[in-house]
């Protein structure tokens, strides 16, 4: 488990992919893992995207660094998330959500102690009014401080 600090300088670091092959957005049902690194090549980082195959516009997007700690994940089109109730926020901007639901899309933080156990509503830079799985991808990239976009192609039927 990463302390604080730790998973605040991972996320803030600048990224680029690790390699840049061809690779083709999911479709309904499907998956994709890329690799970035930190700009100095010392901290690999994993990229999912995860779709569902009935309700096709659920989409999961996830960052994480040491192969296993999400750094960030956002959730579209899937149910709400509960997050913990504790007497001691362990930060700030997330005391008006203790305890409460929050619905999607939602945005999960890594918080010490509780790994990705807390989310906030998704930021409106994140989404697309279209829904535009696509653009979401770039805006959440953008968002966890990737510097140069991997080579994903849109495919046909996202």
């Amino acid at each position: 488990m990463l302390t604080q600090s730790e998973a605040d300088t991972l996320f803030a670091m600048p990224k680029k992919p690790k390699a840049n092959n061809p690779d083709t957005f999911p479709y309904a049902g499907g998956k994709l893992l890329a690799e970035f690194v930190s700009l100095d090549g010392r901290e690999v980082f994993l990229f999912n995207i995860t779709r569902a195959s009935i309700e096709v516009s659920k989409v999961t997007y996830q960052k994480r660094a040491r192969q296993v700690e999400v750094l960030r994940r956002l959730d579209v089109g899937g149910s709400p998330h509960p997050n913990p109730e504790v007497e001691s926020i362990p930060l700030d901007f997330l005391v008006p959500y203790n305890g409460l639901e929050i619905p999607c899309p939602h945005l999960h933080i890594y918080v010490e102690g509780f790994a990705d156990k807390w989310a906030i509503p998704a930021p409106a830079e994140l989404l697309n009014p279209n829904n535009d799985l696509y653009a979401i991808m770039e805006n959440f990239l953008r968002h966890c401080n990737v510097t140069e976009m991997p080579n994903i192609e849109r495919g046909l039927f996202i």
